[in-house]
């Protein structure tokens, strides 16, 4: 009597691990979970913050270098590793101060990425926040040009000002 076995096999993607297409820039996951934990940490909720991290560093590991241009893979390879350390110790933290210590980290590197990048659909906005670092201030990038303040959260949400447009490439 033959004996007959069925293997079912059943794989969850998260949003990070779902393969590109050859449509999509090469960064564009990464780009998105940052705007996701940026939404989050402007909305004072450290759950969803960490909830993105965990999706960010997951999406930075990921990142397919083979698709990036030179000039990409050079400044990739100069901020990848501080993205990373940032977005896990984000992840790895509910006190939404230390969140946004290390989001003004990971944001410094992520600017720097995306002026090489040239890869953006649409304009990004880096904005500045005066208030935050103990009076120093830090940046992060935006989608929208419109002020939502992740370091100042619901307390200060239109803090800051525009710093800096990169124009979407044509």
């Amino acid at each position: 009597m033959k004996k007959y076995f069925l293997i079912v096999l059943v794989i969850t993607f998260s949003n990070a691990a779902i393969a590109q297409d050859a449509a999509t820039p090469p960064l564009q996951p990464v780009l998105q979970a940052y705007f996701d934990l940026t939404d989050a940490l402007a909305k004072d909720q450290s759950d969803s913050a960490q909830i993105a991290a965990g999706t960010l560093f997951e999406a930075i590991e990921k990142v397919p270098m083979d698709k990036l241009s030179a000039e990409q893979h050079k400044v990739w390879m100069q901020h990848q590793k501080k993205m990373s350390a940032d977005a896990e110790h984000i992840k790895a933290t509910a006190d939404i101060g230390h969140q946004r210590e290390h989001f003004a980290t990971l944001s410094a590197n992520m600017s720097k990425l995306l002026k090489a990048a040239d890869h953006q659909e649409s304009n990004l906005y880096i904005q500045f926040c005066p208030m935050t670092a103990g009076g120093k201030g830090a940046y992060w990038i935006s989608e929208q040009q419109k002020i939502s303040n992740p370091y100042m959260g619901k307390r200060m949400p239109t803090c800051g000002r525009t710093a800096e447009v990169l124009k979407a490439t044509e």
